[in-house]
């Protein structure tokens, strides 16, 4: 089971944590108790030097006596030698083995010695001109008091910022955790066939980021949606008329009620209707496959005057019919470039259908070579595009001025893309409508495999 944000962070916040109190833990210790023991053996050394300055300060008939005090007021005790034999002893046994002591600072030459199953920490002085041989010995508890509470407080210190960490971390956690449950909630009401509602707005930038997104995706599936519906009512409707001619003019032929030229011209209509038929579900097919992100472009080296070439014998037939004249201008008798020949032509044939369609008497095609452009412009003298409806007629079954509509400028528009080319329409100097596609010459083909 996949853990959740909040979770996830307390486990990293956890195990950040131990690795952290780990570490403190020993560099703690290490650090302050070398620090602790540098301070001790000083303060040891400096106190004892005070007492053996108080000793050296004494009169030799006050010497004992001072000893005394001394023993009295600092509470440590003194063994001294005389000629290499005890003289004054506050031990509590006399017999301790000062060669079996070590030396723990060589800084401030300070031993340390076991008697009796404690441990003593003391300092050797000479005092009266190396008559006595002083060492004063400090109990190891009387002066580890001071290092204990030290310790402590760190210790202490510690288990403070570990609380003060597993704080911050629940806090971070629940702050992280919150954004996501809000996005989930967000996108577990969205709906294909609802507008797009009003996304949840964030102080972190990156859920601010995916808030974004998610409304940008909804928003593209809505209006996928909304075409998608509109695609299948139209598609519906672009059905209906020739199947209905075709069931007509059939029912007419059953029941024997025309007369034979009327048969024949039935026949005619309905071989018609039935190529319509067959074309528009063709289209549909073959926009189908240009959806399709797998859909390749078979790519070569293409060279453009043959293909507006073979473009224009698709159509010359219904131009002829509708008294069109054809003008193909281009500077270069070759233009090559790299790409799909037959949807190149494809494209071609339905521009032209559909300034067919509308030209009154002439239209032109212009290839155009530049330094990094290959242009093609097709005009027509024809009613032109009104600038209001000139980004809708790529929209499949857009219906145009006389009621045409179809998929051809949709699937253009698509094989021109897929060429990493530009289409666009505008007016042209005989008042109708110019399509011009712009090929950039640096840049590559995308080929989906």
């Amino acid at each position: 089971m996949p853990l959740t944000i909040r979770r996830k962070l307390l486990y990293y916040y956890g195990v950040f944590l131990a690795i952290s109190y780990g570490i403190a833990a020993v560099l703690t210790g290490v650090f302050i108790s070398s620090g602790l023991n540098r301070l001790l053996y000083s303060n040891i050394a400096d106190l004892n030097d005070t007492i053996v300055q108080t000793l050296e300060a004494s009169d030799d008939t006050d010497f004992t006596y001072t000893l005394n005090t001394a023993k009295e007021y600092t509470g440590v005790d003194l063994l001294v030698y005389q000629n290499d034999v005890i003289y004054y002893s506050s031990l509590p046994t006399s017999a301790i083995d000062l060669l079996n002591a070590s030396q723990v600072s060589e800084l401030y030459k300070v031993y340390r010695i076991s008697n009796d199953d404690q441990y003593y920490y003391f300092t050797h002085s000479e005092v009266k001109s190396g008559e006595y041989q002083v060492y004063v010995l400090r109990l190891e508890g009387s002066i580890m008091g001071d290092n204990e509470t030290i310790f402590l407080m760190s210790f202490i210190g510690i288990v403070f910022l570990a609380i003060s960490i597993s704080l911050i971390s629940i806090f971070s956690a629940k702050t992280f955790a919150l954004p996501a449950r809000v996005l989930a909630n967000y996108v577990n009401n969205l709906s294909f066939q609802d507008k797009p509602k009003r996304r949840p707005v964030f102080d972190i930038s990156e859920y601010e980021e995916l808030s974004i997104a998610l409304e940008k995706a909804h928003t593209r599936v809505y209006e996928y949606s909304k075409s998608e519906q509109e695609f299948l009512h139209n598609f519906s409707h672009e059905m209906k008329t020739p199947l209905t001619n075709i069931y007509s003019y059939s029912e007419a032929l059953y029941y024997g009620v025309l007369s034979e030229k009327e048969m024949k011209d039935t026949s005619l209509v309905i071989m018609h209707e039935s190529e319509k038929l067959k074309d528009f579900i063709n289209q549909v097919l073959y926009l189908g496959r240009l959806d399709r992100v797998g859909e390749a472009l078979i790519v070569s080296r293409v060279n453009l005057v043959d293909v507006i070439g073979d473009a224009l014998n698709s159509i010359d037939i219904q131009a002829k019919e509708k008294g069109i004249k054809l003008d193909f201008r281009h500077e270069q008798e070759d233009v090559y470039l790299f790409g799909d020949a037959e949807k190149l032509e494809v494209a071609l044939v339905n521009l032209l259908a559909n300034a067919v369609r509308y030209a009154k008497t002439t239209i032109i095609i212009h290839l155009k070579v530049t330094l990094d452009k290959v242009s093609i412009t097709i005009d027509d003298d024809g009613i032109g595009i009104d600038e209001s409806i000139r980004d809708e007629i790529w929209e499949r079954y857009f219906i145009g001025k006389e009621g045409h509509t179809g998929l051809g400028l949709t699937i253009t528009k698509a094989i021109i893309e897929k060429h990493q080319a530009t289409i666009s329409v505008s007016d042209n100097a005989m008042n109708g409508a110019r399509f011009t596609i712009e090929f950039t010459l640096n840049k590559k083909i995308v080929v989906s495999l």
